[in-house]
């Protein structure tokens, strides 16, 4: 008999001493799972700036698991009922918001968060708020955890409660969120989006762990009454911690999503260091309606398929910058939209390089204007034809080029004859009125390539390419015709005039356009000397 009670106090010795053994390497896990997990927490507190609303939610995640680890941690070691209480109510801090959050990270990072509204997103909050307030009645009233009490030994925490309906509807609350969550995980690793496999395979994982653990626990199948859920979750967060680190995955997407689109006014394309199509804000489709359909991940020389300037941009890998015109603009530069498209090397803080962001800025309105200072640069206000500064430009171009390949070029140099008679008679906005409508005649029976433009005052100068002399005087007899037959209605009154006409054919002796103009303009003083509405040559 006294051997036998020896026995029974040996193994129960030894049964105390693999207890505390045990209680002592759970105590050390949950402590170091709780210091990385704050870690974790530091780190993504740092990339807060860039990383948006994920990033705020696996902090939130990570200070959550961090209160259940230390809560756990302090729970087994405690002997005493107050103490026991008080640490399992701290954990519940965490418990109870975890399932929420974590689903609220999962909306963020697989792009559904904005598909919820407001109200929705708060409505969700309500399940968690209340059973932490249960929770919270640890040590009174028990609504979560009736008939509450410290377990004897045996056990690596003393403490014990009846399993009753208001626990498993709180498990239940909890799956969803968490069920949801590794649903919206599995959706995007079997689409491919919205990003790659790898990091969705560390999420759904990562998802999947907590949920199990719990389930083992609330069933009572856990060795030693253990919470096996605190480790799994710290298991969860070095998974998250992997890919924050070392995949990237709170680095492009949200970079994108939720700092550089919303509310640009630019168009935002963001493409990732594979060359795929990630993201593009509604600004961007509305620019390039087709992205609207593409799926990310898709290769970006598919989605920009018509649009070989944009993909050039991309192969050259280097920062840089287009203009760029949407299909199915007008076929006018100034009808059609007009953007300048910049491309940006996405790097992390460490210098990694994540992607390519395309800026596309509309300069529309730039352009037009920058068109319109072009147009009055080289066109006369009134008239709207050339003014004298572009005949230059262009006179001594066609002289250059007739020299080089041995062809015409000639010139006509008209004024309308006693012009000063129709200002002072019917005053100069008549003389305006004739000088345009004399330009909209010319206009229409020249040829494309033939220049009209004022010369001065009331003088107009015709440039005529690959044109002798001889067929210069036809083109300006036609044309003194056409003034002649001419009817400019002012206020009711006819207004008639006629022109004379100098035309001067570009010879071997000339110098240049200046000596040219010379001879017009000889023969022209001999067209007015001989009576006016005449063409003289030189």
């Amino acid at each position: 008999m006294a051997d036998y009670k020896i026995d029974i106090l040996i193994n129960s010795i030894q049964d105390e001493s693999a207890m505390e053994n045990l209680r002592l390497t759970v105590t050390v896990m949950l402590y170091v799972s709780c210091i990385l997990t704050l870690f974790v927490v530091l780190a993504a507190l740092r990339r807060r700036s860039t990383a948006g609303v994920s990033a705020t939610n696996l902090i939130l995640c990570g200070v959550c698991v961090a209160i259940y680890d230390f809560g756990y941690a302090r729970e087994i070691n405690v002997t005493n009922m107050v103490d026991v209480f008080f640490w399992v109510r701290f954990q519940h801090l965490g418990i109870q918001l975890l399932p929420v959050l974590w689903f609220m990270f999962a909306l963020s990072i697989m792009r559904k968060r904005d598909a919820l509204s407001r109200f929705v997103r708060i409505l969700l909050w309500i399940p968690p708020v209340v059973m932490l307030i249960l929770s919270q009645t640890l040590g009174g009233l028990n609504l979560l955890h009736p008939d509450a009490r410290l377990a004897e030994g045996g056990t690596l925490s003393l403490f014990m409660y009846d399993r009753g309906w208001a626990m498993y509807l709180v498990t239940a609350i909890q799956s969803i969120y968490l069920v949801a969550s590794t649903v919206l995980f599995t959706i995007g690793l079997v689409r491919g989006i919205p990003i790659p496999r790898n990091q969705l395979t560390i999420y759904w994982i990562g998802s999947l762990l907590p949920w199990a653990s719990s389930l083992a626990y609330i069933g009572g199948i856990t060795p030693n009454n253990m919470d096996t859920t605190p480790i799994a979750l710290s298991l969860s967060v070095l998974f998250f911690a992997i890919g924050f680190f070392k995949v990237g995955m709170l680095d492009i997407a949200p970079l994108a999503h939720d700092k550089i689109f919303e509310g640009s006014l630019n168009g935002i394309m963001v493409i990732d260091k594979k060359h795929r199509f990630m993201d593009a804000n509604p600004r961007m489709l509305s620019i390039v309606p087709s992205l609207t359909s593409a799926e990310p991940g898709t290769p970006a020389t598919t989605v920009l398929a018509d649009y070989p300037d944009l993909i050039r941009m991309l192969d050259s890998g280097r920062p840089s910058a287009i203009e760029f015109r949407p299909l199915g603009g007008a076929a006018q530069a100034t009808d059609q939209l007009v953007f300048q498209v910049r491309s940006t090397s996405l790097k992390g803080k460490s210098g990694k390089d994540l992607g390519i962001l395309l800026d596309f800025h509309d300069i529309t309105e730039m352009k037009m204007l920058q068109l319109r200072l072009e147009y009055m640069a080289i066109h006369d206000e009134l008239t709207g034809i050339y003014n004298r500064r572009y005949l230059n430009e262009a006179a001594n171009r066609e002289v250059e080029r007739a020299r080089r390949y041995g062809s015409y070029f000639s010139v006509i140099l008209f004024d309308f004859d006693l012009f000063k008679n129709i200002n002072d008679t019917y005053g100069h906005l008549a003389g305006d009125l004739v000088l345009k409508t004399v330009a909209e005649t010319c206009g229409r029976i020249l040829r494309q390539s033939d220049v009209l433009g004022r010369f001065g005052g009331e003088e107009l100068l015709l440039l005529l390419p690959e044109t002798t002399q001889e067929n210069a005087m036809k083109v300006a007899e036609k044309v003194r015709s056409e003034i002649e037959s001419l009817v400019v209605v002012y206020k009711g009154k006819e207004i008639r005039l006629t022109a004379s006409f100098g035309v001067a054919g570009l010879k071997e002796e000339d110098a240049d356009f200046e000596q040219l103009m010379i001879e017009a303009d000889r023969a022209l003083y001999r067209a007015k000397e001989g009576g006016r509405n005449r063409v003289c040559g030189c």
